[in-house]
């Protein structure tokens, strides 16, 4: 089976790509400690013999720190990525260049465990991708 894959996209759409929270994703407050619950599936292997030996987990729970929780709470579906940056640069007193590299990995990781969705704007065939900002 072949593996969809997209094209990379280019600095300034990721900049202005929009993080979107998985509908499917149940959040659980313990204190100060926010827990993200994401649906699995079973695997194929897990249908048979085996199945019946080892236990399934419906859910799979990522523990989120405070810096965490700030900015998957930003990942409203409305703010864009450099919106969510220069907030958080701001907040912490760092430069727009170090928060970019901490708060797009950490995107990075939410979108591999499928807990958020990027939505890029599509850009027009006579524009050149890096132009303004709406």
């Amino acid at each position: 089976m072949k593996k969809h894959t997209h094209d990379p996209i280019s600095t300034g759409q990721s900049l202005d790509a929009v993080p979107t929270c998985n509908r499917a994703v149940r959040v659980e407050r313990r204190g100060d400690t926010l827990i993200l619950w994401v649906p699995t599936q079973r695997r194929w292997w897990m249908s048979g013999p085996l199945g019946w030996f080892l236990p399934f987990r419906r859910e799979k729970g990522i523990e989120l720190d405070a810096l965490g929780q700030q900015v998957w709470q930003a990942c409203d579906g409305e703010r864009r990525i450099e919106q969510i940056i220069e907030d958080f640069a701001a907040e912490h007193r760092v430069r727009f260049h170090e928060a970019r590299l901490s708060v797009m990995q950490f995107l990075r990781a939410l979108m591999q465990r499928n807990l958020i969705a990027l939505v890029v704007p599509e850009t027009g065939e006579g524009s050149l991708g890096g132009g303004g900002h709406p």
